[in-house]
């Protein structure tokens, strides 16, 4: 395997200069110099080693993702849209920035972290975590001494406890359910796969409930629908709900388009049509929204800006730069999106 002396034999420069122009180093170069180590590079086909970089004075360049399963329970964790796209926008940023992702996938935070430590990660970022796991990997990340930037994470108490890139969850909320509303809707359900409502998912239900009681209308307990994390569980509780309770309600606002998908479908196959039938809502704008028939009414976020957010912060606990409230804890704005999946009701 060739090295970094030899490329900089090839091309005619320092050794340090081939480490900066691998390490993304290369704002005080001229664009000639730059351009001839990456030739160099490229033509001998030269393959960094990590193992040396980790114990280099430059830090092992690594940040890692730890995605938390316990929210579903699904064979294959990212098959819902929001999880592979949050992914691949924070891969994107992270190899943006010079450095590398690990992704790790796990349910259990002491796992988590040893994985963290063992890899030597300069920096983590966290999402799918409820208010007990946030904690936890606060304080085992605190021990450590790894930062730690959190996406939709909530802490009810310290509103600056941890580090946070999130949504206005419940003003989402309220803005669907407002639109309902003014469609006719006067009975409308709300229906997540969280058996204990904290975190996003609270604050959507939050958000739908205060929109429901502006208008004068009731939102009871039995309008709040458990779907489960068990995809068979799930089947079940739909097929039940349709037959024995869903006359009572007009429109069904789901707390994400992978959910809502999933009701779209499970309904139609049973000869329903939507909106005739049932008026279906969402929340994510993802690409279930689009896809299904009818298209989706939905409110959307953008999983870009969250991942860009998440890892500029990162980046600044790694390099010690102090945040200001206002970038400690980001609240990303949402937007509501009509299409077909509503009716209106006269």
């Amino acid at each position: 395997m060739i090295t970094i002396k030899q490329i900089a034999e090839i091309a005619g420069v320092s050794p340090s200069t081939v480490s900066n122009v691998l390490q993304g180093r290369t704002h005080k170069m001229t664009p000639e110099t730059l351009e001839r180590v990456q030739r160099a590079i490229s033509e001998n086909d030269y393959v960094s080693n990590m193992s040396g970089r980790m114990l280099g004075r430059y830090g092992s360049k690594l940040i890692g993702v730890v995605m938390n399963v316990d929210r579903r329970d699904e064979v294959n964790a990212i098959q819902d849209p929001f999880w592979g796209g949050i992914i691949g926008d924070l891969e994107h940023e992270i190899r943006k920035a010079g450095y590398f992702m690990l992704l790790y996938i796990s349910s259990n935070v002491e796992e988590s972290l040893r994985m963290a430590a063992s890899w030597n990660v300069e920096g983590l970022i966290a999402t799918g975590c409820n208010l007990d796991s946030c904690c936890k990997f606060m304080e085992r990340a605190q021990k450590l001494q790894i930062p730690i930037v959190f996406i939709d994470g909530y802490y009810y108490g310290d509103e600056f406890h941890f580090v946070n890139t999130g949504l206005q969850d419940w003003t989402g909320g309220y803005l669907m359910t407002e639109y309902l509303i003014q469609q006719g809707h006067k009975k409308i359900a709300f229906l997540a796969d969280a058996r204990e409502l904290i975190g996003v998912d609270y604050e959507r239900l939050q958000g739908c409930k205060k929109a429901i009681e502006d208008h004068g209308l009731t939102f009871t307990p039995e309008d709040y629908i458990y779907l489960s994390r068990n995809t068979g569980e799930r089947r079940t509780i739909l097929r039940t709900f349709m037959k024995e309770r869903l006359r009572d309600y007009s429109a069904l606002f789901f707390a994400s388009d992978y959910l809502a998908a999933w009701g779209v479908n499970l309904f139609q196959d049973e000869g329903l049509q939507i909106p005739r039938d049932i008026s279906v809502a969402g929340f994510d704008d993802n690409i279930f929204a689009l896809t299904i028939r009818p298209q989706l009414t939905t409110i959307n976020q953008d999983i870009s800006k969250k991942a860009y957010f998440a890892v500029q912060q990162a980046l600044s606990l790694i390099r010690k730069v102090p945040l200001e409230p206002e970038q400690a804890l980001i609240r990303l704005p949402v937007s509501l999106v009509v299409r077909d999946s509503v009716a209106a009701i006269r």
